[in-house]
């Protein structure tokens, strides 16, 4: 258990990397001579790439923890799995070139797809770049994880901001950007050839995607909600607003990803059904060491958020601070793992049909509440959305599997918690 415990704690320190390096970039673009509108190419260009892909690669991904190691001969089936990954990312490709006339017309208002063949280039190359990781999560390389998660994103965070600094040049980070993913691409290659990965299993391919199809639907819906909420940013306001709103809508910098991090490490534990019970108990133990310190952090950013913002960015982002301390609230959410139990034993389909009432909900009240707090009514929607699906989700286990969310969920601390948090976030609003 405790070469188990290091392999999610590895996994949640590359997914903070990951998001701190993100952090990092929009706080060097800020101070710079950047404007506004400099910046919202940047994040509309990462926004285009994520929406054609985000659904797939994730559905895909989640899918690969619980059947990704072959037992009979300790391989793994990461190279079968780059084969569907590099296929579905041509395909988008595909795709955004065919459609492009349409994302420019009626999902940008009119502004031109930025840096098309470098954006092309980009989903080609991105989404199997994101096997590397996974690869050494099933190999429980602990070390190799957290080593690759420095060392990849200070290349990724260089080659971004340094053609900014010395040239002021956002197409230029642009290109940055692909070639830091372009040559985790090629690590991948190099580590599945060093290793004698490059195993072809067409078996493991059906199960990848029987599996998978499901989840990448439960993705695309529930996922959708930030790209939702994007388009209608996109739709209805300049670049500059859409910049705001992005550096706003950002959640907390910890919650979304170790919880993802301890949802996606625990799903090869949960394959295992003798083990439900300990399992069980491992999930509840590990998300209330995550509440003790989330919870109170997130208190903190609530209440300094709204001076702090112009001070990290600067005073054009003000707004941003209001979409963070709503994105905030997100944690109440996040913190409820319902669906880590049933990825786990392969019920995927609930997931799905939660998911399409998720983006149903997220969709209407983001159209409604835009008219009347304008962006920051996007942001509500999306909290209130995320909330029914984690709620829908927990009902489905236990009526399916007679778990109870106390089985998994330490209630009462969870309830004492989010009471505190929507207490803390109405005062900040208020005072601030």
């Amino acid at each position: 258990m405790k070469k188990y415990l290091n392999s999610v704690s590895a996994f949640q320190f590359f997914q903070l990397i990951r998001y701190s390096t993100l952090i990092l970039v929009g706080i060097v673009f800020t101070k710079t001579a950047l404007t506004q509108k400099a910046i919202g190419e940047y994040e509309t260009f990462v926004f285009l790439a994520g929406a054609v892909s985000f659904f797939w690669l994730n559905g895909l991904l989640k899918a690969l923890l619980p059947i990704g190691l072959n037992t009979s001969n300790s391989k793994t089936n990461v190279f079968s799995a780059l084969v569907v990954i590099q296929s579905f990312s041509l395909l988008a490709a595909l795709l955004l070139l065919v459609f492009q006339t349409f994302f420019s017309s009626t999902l940008l208002n009119g502004k031109p797809v930025p840096e098309l063949v470098l954006l092309v280039v980009f989903i080609v190359v991105s989404p199997a770049s994101n096997l590397v990781e996974y690869y050494y999560l099933l190999k429980k390389r602990n070390k190799a994880i957290v080593i690759y998660a420095l060392v990849s994103f200070s290349v990724q965070f260089v080659f971004v901001v340094l053609p900014v600094l010395i040239k002021n040049d956002i197409q230029l980070a642009m290109r940055g950007l692909v070639l830091s993913s372009g040559l985790r691409y090629l690590w991948l290659l190099i580590t599945l050839i060093g290793n004698r990965e490059i195993i072809f299993s067409v078996s493991f391919i059906r199960e990848h995607i029987k599996l998978g199809l499901p989840l990448v639907v439960a993705t695309l819906l529930s996922g959708s909600a930030q790209f939702v909420d994007g388009f209608i940013v996109t739709s209805k306001f300049d670049e500059a607003t859409f910049a705001v709103f992005r550096y706003g809508a950002r959640e907390l910098p910890l919650a979304m990803l170790l919880a993802n991090a301890l949802s996606n490490a625990m799903l090869p534990a949960f394959a295992k059904k003798e083990l439900l019970t300990e399992n069980l108990g491992q999930l509840k133990q590990s998300v209330q060491k995550l509440m003790h310190f989330l919870f109170p952090l997130t208190a903190i950013l609530l209440v300094v958020s709204k001076p702090l913002f112009p001070v990290v960015f600067n005073a054009g982002f003000q707004e941003s601070a209001t979409i963070f301390n709503i994105y905030l609230l997100l944690i109440i959410s996040r913190l409820m793992l319902p669906q880590t139990i049933l990825n786990g034993l392969k019920i995927s389909k609930p997931i799905m049909v939660a998911s399409f009432f998720e983006l149903i909900i997220n969709v209407v009240l983001s159209l409604i509440f835009v008219q009347i707090w304008g962006i920051a009514g996007i942001a509500f929607a999306t909290f209130v959305a995320y909330l029914f699906e984690k709620i829908y989700l927990a009902a489905v286990v236990k009526q399916r599997l007679n778990i109870g969310i106390t089985d998994y969920l330490p209630t009462r601390i969870f309830l004492i918690y989010s009471a505190g948090i929507v207490v803390i976030f109405i005062f900040a609003e208020l005072i601030f």
